[in-house]
């Protein structure tokens, strides 16, 4: 008996034999409420114990062998699959294939090994920054949600669909975000307004836009997900890097456009607002200072740090169990802030002040969970000499008493109970800083900007709608079976497979919509429009002899995938990644690689195809027979 298991990323389609211990990360239906509800397909995106991930696929005549015995989160020991090409607009994965279950399919839930990850593997902001142009594989992003336009429902074939702007931050950057469909039922002002902190929000499998000027990310209805504050490791591991961290977030407020705004304490100041410490007595508004002064001594005390859900609400201890009563549950995952006491003096008094958690790890260098795990290395382990070291805190405490610093203080006239004999530290700044030239974003925060803050002015456009409804699931979408192919409101596109003779022999290239409008210079969508004899079959599979006569003995250039997809006629199958058709571009390639014969010489199984939002139907024939298309 055979127990050998492959990793993920060795699939190819060479066999169907593969057997793999893998996690369901991900677990999806995708439905047509115009066609029958039997018409679907269950998708999963699978994951082994080397991280890496494929999607897997089950028809809708397959989905009732398989449905009850799938779960997100459970491990499985999976074997027999047909493998395919994973092409189309918007991929949730990065390999270079995807599974298609068969009825042979087993699938056995295991216990070991186990598998913890989540699955999710966020995206930076720089990363997606550089994305220049429409990204076609799907991303994760985690953030800090600073502000929420809720817009106009879109039309999208004679359906409403809500939509919602959002506006994201991450390592000091913002990013805009469009949230279509259901998602936007999770951002009602009402519910995002009640955590003390602007709420953080992960983003799983959202599409990456290019815009003039920069990019957006926008969810496609049914893939993509959203979740709010979320109890997961990955959410407390991003709250607690320095470059989160060390920012004040203010709760969402509505301001006077009807926005959801969050007020950011960054590195900006203004020297101009500098007062002295006994001011802050005379005030019984709402208000914040700036005011100048010595640290004299930080109180060495048990409670310096607390426990916090990742919504910033701090939890109740009740036997093992953390409650929080914001998001109203037990949380898993908990994170560990500053709470800290320090005496500020300047030239006529001392006054006591509490530390907030981002003025703290702005101060001391370092947040909070590093700081708890440094008593470790400082701390004697022998119980008894523990017991008669003077310090509950951690050294670095004492590196800062006598340093001299700018201090933002906040007055709140409703205090919390707990900061009632003094007042809170929000933000700290070096004394002789000079005030730092930063994005407005970040600068409104400090006087009533806010108020009129816009949040994202890129407004969605016609052509953005256009691009919405490209993305969807429901309705535009394509349907197959081993017998036709039926479509709704899809994008039509070309998807030929040609055989191309070359000084080597020949192989069989799979040409996409580029491509083949470059050669023919006519898009699909004109083609069939000029030959409306094409669209009465339900699936056209006979090339008209005007496309191949604009095809056949042209000499082209091809620059290809070197990995082939398939095997065919006794050829390998690639897939074309773009082409040159110019002569001199010709020319200069037939001199250097002596390149005689390079021509199209005979189409295989070609045929106009259209595409919906997730693949280019018809790129390998097989697939097309086997796959519910996305």
């Amino acid at each position: 008996m055979n127990d050998r298991v492959d990793l993920v990323d060795k699939i190819t389609p060479w066999r169907e034999s593969w057997k793999v211990h893998v996690k369901v990360v991900k677990l999806w239906y995708h439905k047509n409420p115009a066609l029958d509800s039997s018409q679907n397909l269950l998708h999963m995106v699978l994951m082994d114990e080397k991280l890496h991930k494929i999607q897997a696929t089950i028809r809708d005549q397959l989905i009732s062998k398989f449905a009850l015995s799938l779960n997100e989160g459970i491990v499985y020991l999976m074997t027999h699959f047909t493998v395919v090409p994973n092409t189309g607009l918007n991929r949730v994965t990065k390999h270079r294939f995807r599974l298609l279950f068969q009825y042979n399919t087993s699938v056995v839930s295991v216990v070991c090994p186990r598998i913890p990850h989540s699955g999710l593997c966020f995206a930076s902001l720089d990363e997606i920054d550089q994305m220049t142009k429409h990204h076609s594989f799907l991303i994760d992003f985690v953030g800090i949600i600073t502000g929420v336009r809720k817009e106009r429902d879109v039309a999208s074939y004679g359906k409403l669909v809500k939509a919602v702007v959002l506006e994201v931050f991450a390592d000091g950057k913002r990013v805009q975000c469009n949230v279509f469909g259901n998602a936007c039922d999770l951002l009602e002002y009402d519910k995002l307004q009640k955590y003390a902190r602007s709420p953080l929000v992960v983003l799983e499998s959202f599409k990456i836009k290019a815009i003039e000027g920069g990019v957006i990310l926008q969810n496609v209805i049914d893939v993509s997900r959203l979740f709010i504050n979320p109890d997961i490791p990955e959410a407390v591991e991003f709250l607690s890097r320095f470059s989160v961290a060390s920012y004040g977030f203010s709760s969402l407020v509505t301001n006077d456009l009807g926005y959801l705004v969050s007020k950011v304490d960054g590195d900006y100041f203004n020297s101009k607002e500098i007062s002295n410490i006994q001011d802050l007595h005379s005030d019984n508004g709402d208000s914040h200072y700036f005011v100048i002064g010595t640290i004299k001594e930080v109180m060495d005390e048990p409670d310096w740090w607390y426990y916090t859900c990742v919504c910033g609400q701090a939890v109740v201890e009740h036997e093992d169990l953390y409650l929080c009563d914001a998001c109203g549950s037990c949380v898993e995952n908990v994170m560990v802030k500053y709470g800290i006491r320090v005496k500020i003096q300047d030239a006529r008094c001392t006054v006591l002040f509490v530390l907030l958690d981002n003025a703290a790890t702005k101060l001391f260098g370092r947040t909070c969970s590093e700081a708890f795990l440094s008593i470790e290395d400082e701390f004697p382990v022998d119980p008894s000499v523990l017991a008669v070291c003077r310090s509950y805190s951690p050294q670095m405490f004492d590196h800062v008493v006598g340093e001299e610093k700018v201090f933002k203080v906040e007055i709140d006239s409703a205090v919390d109970p707990d900061y009632s004999s003094c007042f809170k530290i929000v933000n700290v700044f070096s004394h002789n800083q000079e005030p730092v030239a930063v994005d407005d974003y970040i600068n409104y925060a400090t006087g009533e900007d806010y108020k009129t803050q816009v949040v994202c002015d890129n407004a969605i456009q016609s052509e953005t709608i256009e691009d919405i409804i490209t993305d969807l699931i429901s309705p535009n979408r394509c349907y197959s079976d081993s017998e036709n192919l039926q479509c709704i409101d899809a994008v039509r596109r070309f998807c030929l497979k040609v055989v191309v003779s070359h000084s080597n022999g020949n192989n069989i290239f799979v040409l996409k919509d580029r491509e083949v409008i470059q050669i023919i210079k006519t898009t699909c969508s004109s083609f069939l429009d000029n030959h409306p004899e094409l669209s009465q079959g339900s699936y056209c599979k006979v090339v008209p002899l005007k496309l191949i006569s604009s095809l056949l003995h042209k000499k082209v250039v091809f620059m290809v995938d070197a990995r082939p997809v398939g095997y065919e006629m006794n050829r390998s199958v690639y897939i074309v990644q773009q082409i040159w058709d110019d002569a001199s571009v010709i020319n200069v390639f037939e001199a250097a690689a002596e390149m005689n014969d390079h021509k199209i010489h005979v189409l295989v199984d070609s045929m106009p195809e259209v595409e919906d939002a997730f693949s280019q139907c018809g790129s390998d024939h097989e697939a097309v027979e086997d796959l519910h298309a996305f």
